[in-house]
């Protein structure tokens, strides 16, 4: 993968990708070390192995959930609380388009903490939506759009929505500094299971995640994800919802502590790796501008130390040459699961900068470039 100037992640978000987004692995892979079991669901506490999922429907919350009065929520803008706050609809639909609501990071540990996932994580995923018990940031955005007929997963992030409810989200593309952001296609295998449908991806591919400071493509930092697997997501039966919305986890304020109480019921498992001298390039600001590196090894530099030959000193706990956990312990595996609720996608070619796949900076050579967008399409077609 190439080498890029260290990346300045203001929103904190480099520590997942969520985002992100996917490189997804083979359900043959040699490092797939999920059971069935275990993708399929257990809703026990939201821990992965390196190399393995946590059940899609973890839950780390003390379950202390007491329904309270007082948090209104407007449906008609957001979507039915019932469910899972659709803003866009599936119904009837060959190809469903979702925005992810909810990531919880199961591994590592570090990143699993209350911190990270209240003010790193969740501030920058929810919506700034008050009126949709939302009082986040919204600027990091990860989309999937499932085809049904065609076996096919298209995943990536997008620029901050201009307007989320009305016109919606678009697949972001564009270079960066010579890095190709684009979404990523894979066959997927669907199955039914009861009135829902379940699905699993089936190839390994890179992506590379753009997480934004401010509405403006530029200021996009570029997160890279190496083979990531995705499984056991339950899509609901009227095709909107992966996941639900918890409303016994508000407050009369719309407020949520994560710690109580879930507000949001995941119902998919995502997983893949980082390479410790990438993650020594992702600098967390709410973290003092430590790196990633620095902040899961409890370095006191900001970067990772390193020794004479200027290797890294901090182990991993994966290895992205042979694949597998352990080994050379050059990578640090990121597992989580996601909640996600239907929304409108739409061609932003031409008409939102960062999908447009014009230039947001000085291109560097073409060998610069990762192998994140290959077989990507340069915008994922409107199904309206």
């Amino acid at each position: 993968m190439a080498q890029f100037s260290p990346w300045k992640i203001g929103l904190g978000l480099g520590l997942i990708g969520g985002a992100a987004i996917i490189a997804i692995a083979c359900s043959d892979d040699p490092h797939r070390r999920t059971s069935r079991e275990q993708a399929l669901g257990g809703g026990g506490a939201c821990e992965a192995e390196p190399g393995a999922l946590p059940a899609p429907d973890c839950d780390n919350s003390e379950k202390a959930c007491e329904p309270r009065e007082g948090c209104q929520i407007d449906e008609a803008k957001c979507g039915s609380k019932s469910t899972c706050l659709p803003i866009g609809d599936n119904k009837g639909k060959d190809v469903l388009d979702f925005r992810m609501r909810r990531l919880n990071i199961a591994a590592p540990p570090a990143l699993a903490a209350r911190f990270i996932q209240n003010t790193v994580v969740d501030l920058n995923l929810t919506l700034a939506e008050p009126v949709c018990a939302e009082k986040g940031k919204g600027l990091f955005t990860w989309l999937l759009r499932v085809d049904k007929k065609n076996n096919t997963l298209i995943t990536g992030g997008s620029p901050p929505a201009r307007d989320p409810f009305g016109e919606g989200f678009c697949f972001a593309s564009f270079d960066l500094n010579g890095t190709m952001v684009a979404p990523i296609e894979t066959k997927i295998e669907i199955e039914t299971v009861g009135d829902n449908q379940r699905f699993k991806s089936l190839d390994r591919k890179n992506v590379n995640i753009p997480i934004f400071i401010t509405e403006q493509a530029s200021s996009a930092i570029i997160l890279p994800i190496s083979d990531v697997l995705i499984e056991g997501v339950t899509i609901s039966e009227e095709g909107n919802c992966i996941g639900k919305l918890n409303t016994a986890a508000l407050d009369p304020s719309c407020n949520d502590d994560r710690t109580l109480c879930s507000k949001w019921t995941t119902a998919g498992s995502l997983g893949g790796y980082i390479t410790l001298e990438e993650a020594d390039k992702v600098t967390i600001k709410d973290l003092g501008n430590k790196s990633l590196c620095s902040f899961l090894s409890s370095s006191e530099p900001l970067t990772c130390p390193r020794d004479g030959a200027g290797q890294i000193i901090y182990k991993g706990d994966f290895c992205s040459k042979d694949k597998t956990p352990g080994s050379c312990q050059d990578s640090i595996w990121l597992a989580a699961t996601f909640a996600a609720s239907a929304a409108k996608i739409f061609d932003g070619t031409g008409k939102v900068e960062g999908c447009s796949g014009v230039s947001t900076a000085d291109a560097g050579t073409e060998d610069a470039a990762t192998d994140a967008a290959t077989d990507a399409p340069a915008d994922a077609p409107d199904d309206g």
